[in-house]
């Protein structure tokens, strides 16, 4: 089967079921400061053209925030999450500049969102939990650690925690059972974030009713968390 073989996985009537499951558990996802509502709305109140969340002026609190969060989504399990906390600090200084390249693109626009500033980003945040913290020649890293933080700050990932994988692997069978592992390579990360743009693209009315989401719960159409809707939608 090819790769573009099935279109059109995505749909609203398994998303507003999955979500109806996933708020059940955690009811407060979209309005608590600590977690993913509150500091999208918070990123979104501070990014203009010449401001983002993570210059010299609001990194800081941007790192403050993410050290509330992360511990509780486990994204560094089974790891000690102050060592890689203590990382991360260093990592949003050095991503700085790629981030302001990628933060007004979308997943819809995926391929226009420069490569080489989408590495650094992946290296950085992947190489928190390395052994050592430093980067490693492929460019392979604990998936759900690099796109954890990555979904917070940017909105257009999904996490690709095991049960995102599972679920996106079944809809798509073509792909190979090794992203079923726990870490990715920087290519298979991409391979899987086009398939879910192609998905995306080919159902208007599911990008459409993502927009109304957004504007419900965030206050904004323009900047779109496709990554965390879609997140929710493959998790169960």
């Amino acid at each position: 089967m090819s790769e573009g073989a099935c279109l059109g996985k995505v749909s609203i009537e398994r998303y507003k079921w999955h979500h109806k499951r996933f708020t059940n558990k955690w009811p407060n996802h979209w309005k608590d400061e600590n977690d993913f509502g509150g500091f999208f709305r918070w990123k979104l109140s501070i990014e203009t053209e010449n401001s983002h969340i993570l210059d010299d002026i609001y990194r800081g609190e941007t790192y403050r925030r993410l050290c509330r969060i992360l511990p509780r989504w486990q994204a560094y399990r089974p790891v000690d999450s102050s060592i890689c906390l203590n990382r991360l600090e260093t990592s949003l200084e050095r991503m700085s500049q790629a981030y302001n390249h990628i933060r007004n693109c979308t997943l819809l626009a995926l391929d226009k969102v420069p490569n080489d500033q989408l590495r650094i980003i992946w290296d950085e945040l992947g190489s928190i939990k390395e052994d050592k913290g430093e980067a490693n020649s492929s460019s392979t890293y604990s998936v759900k650690a690099t796109t954890t933080p990555l979904m917070l700050l940017w909105g257009q990932t999904l996490t690709f925690d095991s049960n995102v994988r599972r679920n996106f692997l079944e809809d798509f069978p073509m792909y190979p059972k090794h992203l079923f592992a726990n870490n990715w390579s920087f290519e298979n990360w991409k391979k899987a974030m086009k398939r879910v743009q192609e998905d995306l693209k080919s159902s208007p009315e599911v990008e459409n009713y993502f927009r109304m989401e957004s504007l419900e719960k965030l206050g904004t159409d323009s900047c779109v968390p496709y990554g965390r809707f879609l997140d929710i939608h493959y998790y169960y």
